[in-house]
């Protein structure tokens, strides 16, 4: 065993005197607009911030970044309100990315302030609203540059079933209910 880097193993992490050049230290609130900051899922991430006496970072254990854009657990749940079913994609990442969808109105789109951001040039800032009320799944595109599109054809509102898929920008979203 050489010990060269290998990016198709697992690498240990050390913290002290390891090789840093295969691991990228980010802040505990990482932003899309900060630079260089910009969470990458093909690299391991190490997050700063945290108190390892407080059940936060260990460097002895692997560790999974949930933040903006790239996983549900960056919103918290909305106190009062039911979780009714997901949106998942592949196009953003190879090994899926859910997000979650609650009672209620669910905001999507790319902006910060969305319940659901989408890192996609081709994602408005506030893209697509989607309304759970009275067992039903309502959708509307909020006047988005690029348009919604529901199983391949563009929409402006309607009604999602499990299994539709949605495409805003060139993510993919397949919908799937409790």
């Amino acid at each position: 065993m050489s010990g060269d880097f290998d990016p198709n193993k697992t690498q240990p992490f050390s913290p002290a005197g390891g090789d840093l050049q295969r691991t990228q230290f980010m802040g505990p609130t990482p932003s899309p607009s900060s630079g260089g900051g910009d969470f990458d899922p093909k690299k391991t991430q190490v997050m700063g911030g945290m108190n390892p006496q407080g059940g936060g970072f260990d460097p002895l254990r692997t560790q999974v970044y949930q933040g903006h854009g790239v996983s549900p657990a960056a919103r918290q749940a909305p106190q009062n309100r039911k979780l009714v079913g997901w949106l998942v994609s592949f196009t953003l990442h190879p090994n899926g990315v859910d997000f979650r969808l609650y009672e209620g109105r669910n905001l999507i789109g790319s902006g910060p302030n969305m319940d659901i951001v989408l890192n996609d040039p081709g994602v408005s800032a506030h893209h697509l609203t989607i309304l759970y009320r009275a067992g039903q799944f309502l959708f509307r595109d909020e006047l988005s540059t690029n348009g919604t599109f529901l199983n391949g054809q563009m929409v402006n509102e309607g009604e999602l079933k499990d299994g539709d898929t949605l495409r805003i920008g060139e993510t993919e979203l397949r919908f799937r209910t409790v």
